[in-house]
């Protein structure tokens, strides 16, 4: 299977776990290709069987629980464009002491089904990546394995 994962980072944590599941995908067989949002056209998409979304939670302008802000543009470029049917997969890095808790994984859920896109497996909620990044990697280890490729 051919899967793209599409990350925005702050502080390298998500480029981590990205990392992490790219790894793990690459080991069952997989052909995985990891981009930073910034790197990434909508239209590049369609090359992928399954596109894995990563954002961090933020606080953008007041607001908190929202995507890295560069997938806040990338969803506002894509606005009015469907990919009926294509596979998606997201999850996001948070902490569990603000009340937003990973709402960024909501913003890209949500970007998701606006392009008619297809959730293969519940959403990862990944809190304090820094704090315990091998029990962090062990829960994506696990998540990965619900993924309809493994």
């Amino acid at each position: 299977m051919k899967i793209l994962i599409v990350f925005a980072t702050y502080s390298s944590g998500t480029h981590m776990a990205a990392d992490v599941v790219s790894q793990a995908l690459q080991a069952k067989g997989h052909t995985v290709d990891l981009k930073d949002v910034q790197e990434v056209q909508l239209d590049a998409f369609n090359n992928y069987d399954l596109i894995i979304l990563a954002t961090p939670s933020w606080d953008i302008g007041g607001q908190g629980g929202q995507p890295h802000e560069h997938f806040v543009s990338f969803i506002a470029g894509a606005q009015g464009k469907t990919m009926p049917g294509k596979k998606f997969a997201v999850f996001g890095l948070g902490d569990s002491s603000y009340p937003e808790f990973c709402g960024g994984v909501d913003h890209l859920e949500k970007f998701v089904k606006d392009l008619q896109g297809t959730l293969v497996a519940p959403s990862l909620r990944i809190d304090g990546y820094f704090f315990n990044q091998e029990e962090a990697n062990n829960k994506i280890t696990e998540w990965i394995a619900s993924l309809p490729t493994a």
